[in-house]
């Protein structure tokens, strides 16, 4: 965990508090669950505590994942452009709904293992049965989208780099 997040011996208990208070109060999950996320996911505190809440909104209301799942698929490591990015692919292509109120699809969504986890070309082939030129056009047009919104911001290239640094991580577990 220090290895990949040597920032934690710099930072205020008050920071580290707020960011566990978000994934114990407002995210509901239980000490073991945020003891694991902290310990798989450790860039999860720097992370700004709104961003963290968004971030499991949108896992649990949009693609109705639930805590137990987030964690066990290790969903904080992730940049929220590659989940949107996989996500909303998916969904555009019709092979991921959300959840109605009663967490029924009228479809059987992908594992989120099977979204976020695999390589690209697994996710291509396996999940999304595309092509890498379609899901790079997606990705140029979802972007776009996001700009005229203007949230572009929270769906930059560089996010996109964060994965490929916590990958390192994951054998230091």
């Amino acid at each position: 965990m220090t290895h990949c997040c040597p920032d934690l011996f710099t930072m205020s208990q008050q920071r580290i508090d707020a960011l566990v208070s978000v994934l114990k109060d407002k995210c509901l999950f239980t000490g073991q669950q945020v003891t694991e996320i902290l310990h798989s996911c450790p860039r999860v505190l720097q992370e700004d505590p709104g961003a963290l809440e968004y971030k499991f909104q949108y896992a649990y209301f949009r693609m109705g994942i639930k805590q137990r799942d987030l964690v066990q698929s290790r969903y904080f490591q992730y940049s929220m452009t590659k989940i949107k990015q996989r996500h909303i692919f998916l969904e555009r292509l019709g092979r991921y709904q959300t959840p109605d109120k009663k967490g029924q699809t009228q479809i059987c969504n992908p594992s989120v293992n099977s979204v976020l986890r695999a390589p690209e070309a697994e996710f291509l082939a396996r999940t999304a049965h595309s092509s890498s030129e379609e899901f790079e056009i997606f990705k140029q047009l979802l972007a776009r989208e996001d700009l005229e919104k203007g949230e572009g911001a929270s769906m930059s290239e560089d996010e996109d780099s964060d994965l490929a640094d916590t990958d390192s991580c994951d054998d230091e577990d």
